[in-house]
């Protein structure tokens, strides 16, 4: 039942845990399986996990979707630094490092209007 409840949270959940990354994207293959084992592993009566989720469930159908922001994630995603001895919960850390590099992302992309000029 709990499993049930939380894919139906998860718009994305198939298209993310069947999407095929190319041969050597081991980044890919790992925050899949970040995915899977942060949304089954939540407080599901928390509001704030069941925000996490979905922001993270829209994070990783944009990544999936969208070129541009898989390199520009894959490339910030290295640079992240969780100090164990301050993290109550490193995944969670984790997870919100990643909601907040798509969240960047989002503001710059949306912010940037491309005008063309036909000369």
């Amino acid at each position: 039942m709990f499993n049930k409840e939380i894919i139906a949270m998860c718009e994305n959940f198939y298209k993310i845990i069947n999407f095929k990354p190319i041969e050597g994207d081991t980044i890919t293959e790992k925050l899949i399986r970040i995915y899977q084992e942060y949304i089954f592993h939540i407080n599901i009566n928390d509001a704030e996990s069941i925000k996490s989720v979905k922001e993270l469930d829209k994070a990783l159908n944009q990544y999936i979707n969208d070129y541009t922001f898989r390199k520009e994630l894959q490339k910030q995603i290295v640079k992240v630094k969780i100090d164990r001895e301050d993290s109550k919960n490193i995944l969670k850390d984790f997870i919100k490092e990643i909601i907040k590099i798509f969240n960047n992302y989002e503001e710059y992309t949306t912010r940037v209007i491309y005008i063309s000029r036909w000369i």
